[in-house]
């Protein structure tokens, strides 16, 4: 069993501690920051598998993707939309692709 220093080190706690309060922030922040915050999520959540040399250069252009284009929901809702449908095809293409 990791003691309680290791286990905050470690990266799927560090997921876990943003999801958590990840979801306790959706409960007040505008509608579309819940949106922002799994996006974000998915992007560490490809950090974490690229560490674990568990990714492929699709999923990399996920991350990539999320990183260039997740700040435009501060300054174009209608734009961030649009980045989520695009975002959604990407993996729609990669699980046909399979």
């Amino acid at each position: 069993m990791k003691d309680t220093e290791d286990i905050l080190k470690d990266d799927h706690f560090k997921l876990l501690a943003f999801l958590i309060t990840s979801a306790r922030g959706c409960v007040v922040e505008p509608p579309l920051y819940g949106p922002l915050r799994l996006v974000d999520a998915a992007s560490r959540l490809i950090e974490i598998m690229r560490k674990e040399g568990r990714v492929n250069e699709q999923i990399i252009k996920l991350q990539k993707m999320i990183k260039e284009r997740m700040d435009l929901v501060m300054y174009d809702e209608e734009m961030f939309i649009e980045f989520l449908d695009e975002l959604s095809k990407e993996l729609a293409k990669m699980l046909k692709s399979e």
